[in-house]
């Protein structure tokens, strides 16, 4: 059957819809899988979006992430979006758990991540009560959102 002058147009609309989305990952039938990385210091590290080019996060790096935080039980603690709220830091300063300084490192702008954090590199043995119990393992889910090399 040969296109009429009518359907041409809306078969072209599919068309250029299908490569757009067939082109972006999230439409990927099998997007890439990247396996767990347990580092010498005990993080474990599970990379979820790795952008293609851009400059590596490293220390001393101003940046700014869209997080989430959640016990291993899966409790959620706190979240960027319920904040509204971006969390922004220099790598290495210490304001944040050295388990997140350390997981930042190597990302990519809007990478995404999971950071399973051993209470060691998280909030110790006191914890952050009520809602961080004492010796507790947490997960950050992050993406990079901003990113300012080092000078």
């Amino acid at each position: 059957m040969n296109p009429t002058p009518r359907t041409l147009p809306a078969r072209c609309a599919l068309l250029v819809l299908w490569l757009f989305l067939g082109s972006c990952a999230w439409f990927r039938p099998d997007p890439p899988v990247y396996p767990e990385v347990k580092l010498a210091s005990g993080l474990v590290v599970r990379d979820l979006v790795v952008p293609e080019s851009g400059a590596e996060v490293s220390n001393g790096a101003a940046v700014a992430i869209d997080y989430l935080l959640r016990l291993a039980d899966k409790t959620v603690v706190e979240s960027s979006r319920d904040s509204g709220q971006l969390l922004r830091f220099h790598v290495g300063d210490g304001t944040v758990p050295s388990g997140l300084d350390e997981g930042v490192l190597g990302m990519r702008l809007f990478g995404r991540r999971r950071l399973t954090v051993p209470p060691e590199l998280a909030f110790g043995a006191q914890g952050r009560p009520p809602a961080i119990p004492a010796s507790a393992t947490v997960i950050f889910d992050i993406e990079l959102m901003e990113h300012t090399p080092s000078p």
